[in-house]
């Protein structure tokens, strides 16, 4: 861009590079937790705390858990590894006992393969009272599989690591097993590390004379106007009868879901008769205020969220009832949405798989998406970052995409992954979810934190818990966007309520403006330029002014210009003339 008259004494350069920040202790493989690989990759972390992670020493460290057997094998390539055979119960495997210490978070990984099939294979963490589960991972026979997961110890301990199968006739392959502890500070100091990495980029400032000589102690000042990263709350009918509520939500968010009124149950209560006047109403009200909307939700595969005529119908009737209902929500707001959750809780439930078939919900996204091709198309589930879910797990989450997008006409969908994060009390297993998010992220597919709570408000820490779980999610590269389930009592919003009747912050309300205070410029940013009339900065994404002064030339410039994860290197030139 260039701006120019006659005489001209002021150049701006604006040259926007990609950090280059090492978090190599920390990195996101994403590759590796998709590939089935014909040997399996090193042990990460070196084993962490494992004892003969490799099995270079053959069975040291490890027993035998169950009435199983275990031997050990070497490769064509060389490698050793371990075989569980003469299963006769899930959980007849090999074990290795280790001490978990209060308060730390365990990274989880192991390579798996079976000899025959493929088969769930989970690690279970084992303590005298209780197996908690800590991952799992679809495993074939012919190629190694990476398990991921996690547990955080709650109190020190020992626990015994187990694998399960179900299918006892299959033998369980282990190589390369690794368990990493981190304090809470070494976590919190590797999500600060991402989130300069994944949330930033660096910015150059070049400000120089018209004869390309550079200017210096020209003043460099930074505002910026707008955050990309969608931070968002949930919505209910309330906002169209308060205007506190109007005002309170509309100051800190532009992204929401309505909780309720866009549902098939809301829009129509007696068959036939359809209903769109509160959705429309905070649609319009969202359009006025700048706010983007998740369409929440075409279709809800839980029998027990239905329209009560729905749950009547013969399979040809609810077959026409759901195709009118898909045609006329999708038509309505076609192009007016930044997302559809076209089938709410699929992996848990099967109201229309059992009444329409297996392919019902795949047949839904495909007409949701002929009907509105540019927008993202989210499974939308819960469970799946939470642990011990075993409907919902990331396997099971891939598994069921698959399916979708193997439909006839579905490849070119734009899928994306919708996971809820509705965490119980208690502190949240954040070793388990990142590992979650790992899993789905090597999909290469959008995934949005959808609709985040925690515990009840009577849970001291509650607020705590809710800042962890954001800050994983924010800081994890595979995250696109955050929604809340939360929001004022004055709302009803009873179990995670932001602010109180009078509309005051809550604990968990004052988290929340402090989360969307750090991760933005909120105060603009002013720098000098050096003797070469460069000015070096790191950028939240997102769009700014830049306004540049220098008494020597008399002179000022304001431009705008936006720093985004994909901005390519790229130079704006402002020439202010006299």
């Amino acid at each position: 861009m260039k701006l120019f008259t006659e005489t001209c004494t002021l150049w701006l350069s604006c040259i926007l590079l990609l950090s280059g920040m090492n978090i190599s202790a920390f990195s996101y493989d994403y590759s590796s937790t998709t590939k089935c690989l014909v040997e399996p990759q090193r042990a990460q972390y070196g084993g962490g705390m494992i004892v003969n992670p490799e099995f270079n020493h053959s069975l040291e460290g490890w027993t035998v858990f169950g009435q199983g057997e275990i031997e050990e094998r070497i490769s064509k390539a060389g490698n050793s590894f371990i075989v569980v055979h003469s299963r006769t119960h899930p959980l007849d495997s090999l074990s290795q006992k280790v001490l978990l210490e209060k308060g730390k978070l365990y990274s989880f990984s192991a390579w798996i393969q079976i000899s025959e099939g493929r088969e769930t294979v989970s690690v279970l963490f084992k303590t005298t009272d209780e197996l908690v589960r800590g991952g799992k991972v679809i495993a074939e026979h012919g190629c190694w599989s990476l398990l991921k997961g996690g547990i955080i110890a709650n109190f020190s301990t020992h626990v015994e690591i187990l694998f399960e199968s179900k299918d006892t006739k299959v033998d369980i392959w282990v190589d390369n097993v690794s368990l990493q502890p981190f304090t809470k500070e070494q976590w919190k100091s590797h999500q600060d590390i991402s989130i300069s990495k994944v949330r930033k980029s660096k910015v150059r400032f070049k400000v120089t004379h018209a004869n390309k000589t550079a200017i210096q102690g020209a003043i460099v000042s930074i505002k910026q106007l707008k955050s990309n990263f969608p931070f968002g709350c949930g919505m209910n009918y309330h906002i169209l009868e308060s205007t506190d509520y109007q005002n309170w939500f509309a100051s800190r968010f532009k992204f929401t879901t309505f909780t309720n009124e866009m549902k098939w149950y809301s829009t129509e209560k007696i068959q036939g008769q359809e209903n769109y006047t509160v959705p429309d109403a905070m649609v319009k009200f969202s359009k006025q205020n700048g706010i983007s909307i998740r369409g929440h939700n075409i279709l809800w595969d839980n029998p027990n969220h239905q329209p009560n005529w729905v749950k009547s119908l013969s399979s040809d009737d609810l077959w026409k009832a759901v195709e009118k209902r898909i045609n006329s929500v999708v038509s309505r707001y076609r192009g007016q949405l930044i997302a559809w959750d076209v089938v709410n809780e699929n992996l848990h439930f099967r109201f229309f798989e059992d009444k329409l078939g297996e392919n019902a919900s795949a047949v839904f996204y495909s007409k949701a998406y002929q009907l509105d091709p540019n927008t993202n198309m989210f499974m939308n589930e819960y469970g799946t970052m939470n642990g011990g879910d075993e409907k919902a797990s990331p396997a099971n989450y891939k598994k069921k995409l698959k399916e979708i997008l193997q439909y006839p006409g579905n490849e070119k969908i734009l899928l994306a992954i919708g996971l809820q994060g509705n965490f119980g009390s208690g502190q949240p297993n954040l070793a388990y979810m990142r590992s979650s998010l790992d899993i789905l992220g090597a999909t290469g597919l959008p995934i949005w934190l959808t609709e985040v709570s925690v515990g009840v408000a009577k849970d001291t820490d509650q607020a705590q818990h809710l800042e962890d779980i954001l800050r994983e999610g924010y800081s994890h590269p595979a995250v696109k966007g955050i929604v809340m389930f939360a929001g004022p009592i004055a709302a009803n919003f009873k179990e995670m309520p932001l602010a109180d009747i009078n509309f005051n912050n809550t604990p968990a309300g004052d988290v929340v403006d402090k989360l969307l205070h750090e991760w933005k410029h909120s105060q603009a940013l002013e720098f000098t330029a050096d003797d070469k009339g460069f000015v070096d900065v790191l950028l939240f994404h997102g769009d700014y002014n830049v306004t540049v002064q220098h008494t020597e030339a008399n002179s000022s410039t304001t431009l705008g210009f936006r720093v985004t994860k994909d901005t390519p290197q790229a130079t704006i030139n402002v020439r202010i003339c006299t």
